[in-house]
């Protein structure tokens, strides 16, 4: 079995094959999975995702209304950030700090992996990272041989974010601070972290996972790993009694 993608929430680990989806929850000291057929994709994000670059915004609109409560929050704390950067206050201090847009997505990077790395989505997410690593090297998943997986995985999102991250960097010491660079860093981004280009890739690679290392990602306990196991048990029944 293949596995396309995970997630981790704050109490859950999900995996992707080519037909279904599992979740595995904890919940009163027990581990529930629920497992459901992949929602097809609509015609026009098929159409959309051949175009190169133009594809970018469209895995983007397809993130948008899967997870539109997540962004909602991203949107909240972002004017809440930029208000407490740009805000004004009873002392000059916070005026004197030069402002800028990649000193604010700076902020918004930092801060949104240390809230990650302190709740529990840190300790699922280094575990959904173990146990498919595991995985991938051998199907017969044991909480031993999970154990011994890295926290960080080279198809974890948070390197796609690296990529775009990194492109919007190099745009904005040529060119300043503009909000174009926001879709031109996107397009490229993705288009780098699609192809992964060998001497580009290593570099943002390791950024990447210096990323999911020290901010998105804190160590698991037994509980954690166990529902990752879990998660990817139930999704290989159900891939496997399919024919895949």
């Amino acid at each position: 079995m293949e596995i396309y993608g995970g997630r981790a929430g704050y109490n859950s680990v999900s995996f992707k094959g080519s037909k279904y989806q599992s979740l595995a929850r904890f919940k009163d000291g027990e581990i529930i999975t629920i497992t459901r057929r992949k929602n097809g994709r609509k015609k026009p994000f098929i159409f959309f995702s051949k175009i190169p670059f133009v594809r970018a915004f469209s895995l983007l609109f397809e993130l948008i209304i899967e997870y539109w409560k997540v962004f909602l929050f991203y949107v909240i704390a972002s004017f809440l950030l930029e208000f407490s950067l740009t805000g004004k206050s009873n002392t000059n201090f916070l005026d004197s700090i030069p402002v800028n847009t990649l000193m604010m997505l700076f902020c918004f990077f930092i801060i949104a992996g240390l809230f990650i790395k302190i709740t529990p989505i840190g300790k699922y997410h280094s575990a959904e990272h173990m146990a498919a690593n595991a995985y991938d090297r051998d199907s017969n998943l044991t909480l031993e041989k999970v154990k011994e997986q890295p926290r960080t995985h080279k198809n974890c999102g948070t390197n796609l974010v690296a990529s775009i991250f990194i492109c919007f960097c190099i745009f904005f010491v040529a060119f300043g601070d503009a909000f174009w660079l926001f879709l031109v860093s996107w397009g490229i981004g993705y288009e780098i972290w699609r192809g992964e280009p060998k001497i580009i890739w290593s570099a943002i690679l390791v950024i990447g996972k210096a990323a999911q290392y020290l901010l998105f990602t804190s160590k698991p306990d037994e509980k954690h790993l166990l529902v990752a196991i879990e998660a990817i048990r139930k999704l290989e029944e159900k891939e496997l009694a399919s024919g895949n």
